[in-house]
């Protein structure tokens, strides 16, 4: 059990803490690219820190604070027009590098506005997906992911709102028992993983340090004379690849929204063949809801009535 110490040093991420200096230095989902389709700007909250996601109108994404350095507008509400985001209280106008270009009430002829530096973070887009860096100093490159480099027919994204914090939600990739109970699905095909998982709800699991992370291996009976393995590797500091087959597997990818709220961004791909688009977890599906909320959720107890 831990104590509230290291509880803490786990899970507040805000500025300045440990756990969010640590994740800030790594490449971290900010969005859907499907979520600024309309071109309008988005509102987010990333580590605890309110933030306004956009398109500038060459295509480039930034992510600037929510609030303008002038009078704190809110930004989500600007225009994307000449060449940034443009709030819409006194029409001061920033590039997605949070220098301000223009201030419409100053002087002619004022270079007040050279001396702005509003918060930015460095994005870039690749694989149906906005990334952004908020540490210190230069970011690194972006790993080279897999799953980012697949053809967009082979890949599928999506996300979801969870009513807990990161650790909470990424411990349960981490966690192959409670498949036999959770998320045990009745079938038909007793050489289903979902037939494994009900008729082993004691398998054997082993982990193993490697350099990215941990990998977690958990074997259960399958039958007289054979084993269903099935294999996760959580990746620091916040995904894991989870429910992997020979063509592909999938990431969850829980990013702090706050210390007690988080998004699970879903990555599904395949090497070698698009990929199922009437999968649950592929694309959007009945389970979600247009702004990316679980339909099952604490409100509703999760559809569950304690029977079988």
């Amino acid at each position: 059990m831990l104590s509230k110490e290291e509880n803490d040093l786990l899970t507040l991420t805000g500025p300045g803490t440990p756990c969010g200096d640590l994740m800030r230095r790594y490449w971290q989902p900010a969005a859907l690219s499907e979520e600024l389709s309309s071109g309008a700007p988005l509102p987010v909250r990333l580590f605890g820190e309110d933030l306004a996601l956009f398109r500038d109108d060459a295509g480039r994404p930034g992510l600037l604070g929510i609030h303008c350095s002038h009078r704190g507008a809110d930004l989500s509400y600007g225009r994307i027009e000449d060449g940034g985001l443009r709030c819409i209280y006194h029409g001061w106008l920033y590039d997605v590098n949070g220098r301000c270009l223009e201030q419409p009430g100053e002087p002619a002829g004022s270079t007040f506005h050279e001396r702005i530096r509003h918060p930015a973070y460095p994005c870039q887009e690749v694989g149906g997906m906005i990334y952004t860096y908020m540490g210190p100093g230069e970011p690194p490159l972006l790993p080279p992911y897999e799953f980012v480099g697949v053809p967009e027919s082979h890949r599928g994204n999506t996300k979801v709102f969870q009513d807990c914090n990161y650790l909470q939600g990424n411990e349960g990739n981490l966690d192959p028992t409670h498949l036999s109970f959770l998320h045990r699905l009745f079938t038909e095909d007793e050489n289903s993983a979902q037939a494994y998982n009900a008729r082993d709800v004691s398998p054997t699991i082993e982990a193993e340090e490697t350099d990215y992370g941990l990998r977690i291996y958990c074997v259960r009976k399958a039958g007289p004379d054979k084993n269903y393995v099935r294999v996760t590797n959580y990746v620091i500091p916040n995904f894991s690849a989870v429910s992997g087959t020979a063509d592909g597997y999938t990431v969850n990818w829980h990013v702090p929204i706050d210390d007690t709220h988080h998004w699970r961004y879903m990555i599904r791909f395949s090497r070698s063949a698009p990929v199922d688009r009437n999968n649950r977890w592929t694309g959007r599906s009945q389970e979600v809801t247009a702004d990316y909320r679980m339909v099952r959720n604490r409100a509703n107890r999760y559809l569950q009535d304690g029977r079988r």
